[in-house]
């Protein structure tokens, strides 16, 4: 684990921030390639049908997201799957990576500490401090049919990571879309998933293999992924990390104290 770790650090360190549209990173061959390989071979979706992101009956009435296209195992809850023990193993340690202690996270705040001091202040030199965040971590598999229209994620969302496990190239179109709303002057606290129409794509982070890309959560982080069709092989296979404060946020608005309350999503 600790020379995976080192290779992502180094990942991180080198990668090339970029402001705009909002805040982010693009890594081309994040993992070495001998873990990517075990990553394609050990697919677990191949043994389990993973669980709905919702079910169609329970899903948020506010959107018009199909979130039942996604599944997933949440790694986070442990949720148990089928494997083989070398597999189980495997991700086991891949898991531990990520969210054992708080050295994901950690790496993080270095890369881009002026968000984190504009967000969090200086509660973000307590001791305590990433004992208050809530973490995820899980593989996902999207059915023919899923698509997300663009969206800034729920307000408590601190940074998403995902991870492209492609096992070929040539559907690079698929990965996550990078928008702007046509009116510049547009911005979304999230909750709500909207209209491509009323979006210009500005970049895409390829679904492409191992490739990796990490966006930080502000008003105008739109990202989308068009329709998935039956021809995206092992139905976008992928991973994803994301970090959030409190369910309720991490602090008390005098004004609006449930500004930070999730409305169409429970954490997963």
């Amino acid at each position: 684990m600790l020379e995976l770790r080192s290779r992502i650090e180094k990942k991180i360190s080198e990668a090339t921030l970029e402001r705009y549209p909002f805040p982010h990173l693009i890594i081309e061959d994040f993992f070495p390639q001998d873990v990517f390989r075990t990553i394609l071979e050990a697919n677990p979706f191949r043994l389990n049908a993973g669980q709905e992101w919702f079910s169609e009956e329970n899903a948020p009435k506010r959107t018009q997201t199909p979130y039942w296209t996604r599944t997933q195992i949440n790694f986070h809850k442990d949720q148990p799957f089928e494997a083989t023990p070398e597999h189980q193993q495997f991700w086991g340690e891949l898991k531990d990576c990520f969210l054992k202690d708080h050295w994901f996270e950690q790496i993080v705040f270095e890369k881009y500490r002026e968000y984190f001091v504009l967000r969090f202040g200086e509660l973000l030199e307590a001791p305590e401090f990433s004992d208050l965040l809530r973490k995820e971590l899980f593989v996902q598999q999207h059915k023919p049919g899923y698509c997300i229209g663009p969206h800034t994620d729920i307000p408590t969302r601190i940074f998403t990571c995902i991870f492209s496990f492609a096992d070929r190239p040539g559907f690079e179109e698929y990965g996550t879309q990078l928008c702007t709303h046509k009116n510049p002057r547009v911005r979304c606290w999230g909750n709500d998933h909207h209209s491509p129409d009323d979006f210009v794509v500005k970049k895409v982070a390829p679904y492409k293999p191992n490739n990796f890309v990490l966006f930080f959560k502000t008003r105008q982080s739109f990202h989308s992924v068009k329709p998935i069709d039956e021809t995206v092989p092992n139905r976008r296979y992928g991973m994803q990390f994301q970090l959030y404060e409190p369910v309720q946020g991490l602090f008390t608005d005098l004004s609006e104290p449930e500004i930070m309350v999730a409305k169409i999503a429970k954490p997963v």
